[in-house]
């Protein structure tokens, strides 16, 4: 039986990463329409992982992984630069990556209890 359970810390943080990325792309939405608000984005779960892995620590999320979005397109003329239409499509890709991460997290204890011999 293995003893390191790196898969279970790793698709945690990759689901616990979607969680924010989601609490983050909300806060985009729900300032549409604020004079001067700049959307923000998390980094990559990718970006995150890599630089734990370079420090040998496991991934935490701060608000220091926030990061300003350049505008894709023409700001509103109150200088707000979110789009809606992006931020729906970056919320469906985050919602596939939340997905993933609890499809694989929960196959992982699948997996485990059926070593175990449990069926439960």
């Amino acid at each position: 039986m293995p003893t390191d359970l790196e898969i279970l810390r790793t698709y945690s943080a990759m689901a616990q990463h979607a969680a924010k990325r989601h609490e983050v792309l909300a806060g985009n939405i729900a300032n549409a329409d604020t004079p001067g608000y700049k959307a923000q984005d998390l980094k990559s779960f990718a970006e995150l992982y890599k630089a734990a892995e370079r420090q040998g620590r496991d991934v935490e999320i701060t608000t220091s992984d926030l990061v300003r979005v350049a505008s894709r397109g023409a700001e509103s003329p109150n200088g707000n630069n979110v789009s809606i239409e992006d931020q729906m499509l970056k919320t469906a890709e985050t919602k596939g990556q939340h997905d993933m991460a609890l499809a694989v997290y929960k196959k992982t204890l699948d997996l485990m209890r059926l070593s175990l011999g449990s069926s439960r």
